[in-house]
């Protein structure tokens, strides 16, 4: 990652840390190393961000609360749910079976222009694969809603092409 580059748009799946709140055999520490929200929030994001950038973050359901008060700090406005993945297969939860994960939306200035798309659906419909792993549709309707704009992909497991990415998996999922 270029740090004195700045960004119109950043992507990111942070590495969230469930301890306790998973249950057994679940863990997101069995995949892959994990951040606090503490730890989060002490990242430099915002001096990462263009002046007008937008911040495209995944949570669950038990870090919902997390993303916005991590996002705030960084100096973030929250502004909606962009995407709202159903992964087909309910997992065990702690009151419902869980079956979605959501990607939320945080603004610093205003919406990078040019603008692409305005018709993205924010509802998608794909199956869980590997651990963690996000449905590539996603970026794709990313990169339509975004075409021109400068993108990084933080906590990367893959390097799209047009996109920089930054984290310690960058090369895990190739196909």
């Amino acid at each position: 990652m270029n740090s004195e580059k700045k960004y119109d748009i950043i992507y990111m799946d942070p590495p969230w840390k469930y301890g306790d709140r998973m249950l057994s055999g679940s863990n997101a520490d069995d995949h892959y190393p994990t951040m606090t929200s503490k730890e989060l929030k002490d990242m430099n994001v915002y001096d990462l961000m263009s002046d007008n950038s937008l911040l495209y973050m995944w949570t669950t359901n038990p870090f919902m609360e997390s993303s916005i008060e991590i996002a705030n700090h960084w100096g973030l406005d929250f502004k909606t749910v962009a995407f709202v993945w159903e992964k087909q297969r309910p997992t065990t939860g702690h009151y419902t079976m869980g079956s979605c994960e959501f990607v939320l939306v945080f603004k610093k200035g205003k919406i990078p222009q040019p603008r692409g798309i305005r018709n993205a659906r924010q509802f998608v419909s794909e199956k869980r694969r590997e651990h963690s792993r996000k449905p590539d549709s996603i970026r794709h309707t990313l990169e339509q809603m975004h075409p021109t704009q400068s993108k990084l992909e933080m906590f990367a497991r893959t390097a799209p092409e047009g996109w920089d990415v930054w984290g310690n998996e960058t090369d895990k999922f190739r196909d």
